[in-house]
């Protein structure tokens, strides 16, 4: 009768092989749990390397820096769902006005309360479509360019140079702003609003949904401007 598995040698194993798979797969250890588990228990002692320790330590490492990066994402997608619902409810309250002194009075007064800024201006060059306007108003000729230059828009700190241009005595409470450029059908334009808030605008902010709301305000004008 040949011999039981009782009988049979306990087979050898190859500590440098183990070695060398190993060292060609670090993560071994760490991506299987029970092995993981049962290393970390391990107390070392004297003259002897503790590689759960270690092992803990790089983890506990990782771990921090995924949750950190974990609550920028969260707070990233909280600020950016805040500023959508601003931007929805201001194009919302500018589309219940029927003719564009409506227009004006919204966009000075609940456009601006729902952005949770302090002045809300629109300028339109060479064109002033209401006598006593409140916020959409009439510039000069190149005022648009004098602002912005060549850009788009703008975000960042007020810049003294022609804050009082755009904001009047009102320019010396504010400390952040964001100008667009806007097109009436072939009058140059732009959006600018400002805040006492120095954070509230920055460079490198997004301006997708500013833009949106340019963009809705270049529509309605539009419409009424001419017939005005």
């Amino acid at each position: 009768m040949s011999a039981t598995l009782k009988d049979d040698p306990a087979p050898q194993l190859d500590v440098e092989s183990i070695r060398a798979y190993l060292m060609a797969n670090p993560d071994f250890v760490r991506e299987d749990a029970e092995l993981f588990a049962l290393i970390a228990e391990r107390k070392a002692e004297d003259g002897i390397i503790d590689l759960g320790a270690t092992a803990r330590k790089k983890l506990s490492t990782e771990v921090r820096q995924l949750n950190a990066l974990n609550e920028g994402i969260v707070e990233t997608a909280r600020a950016n769902l805040a500023v959508q619902g601003q931007i929805h409810m201001a194009v919302l309250a500018l589309l219940e006005a029927d003719n564009l002194n409506a227009l004006d009075r919204k966009f000075s007064g609940r456009v601006a309360g729902a952005l949770g800024v302090d002045i809300c201006r629109v300028y339109i060059e060479g064109h002033s479509p209401i006598k006593s306007a409140e916020s959409i108003l009439g510039a000069k000729e190149g005022f648009t360019g004098q602002i912005l230059g060549q850009h788009i828009e703008h975000l960042g700190p007020i810049n003294p140079a022609y804050a009082e241009d755009l904001y009047g005595p009102q320019s010396k409470r504010v400390r952040s702003e964001a100008i667009v450029r806007l097109d009436f059908n072939g009058y140059d334009g732009l959006l600018a609003v400002a805040t006492r808030d120095p954070s509230l605008f920055q460079t490198g902010h997004g301006t997708e949904l500013l833009n949106f709301l340019a963009r809705t305000l270049e529509r309605l004008i539009v419409k009424w401007m001419h017939a005005s």
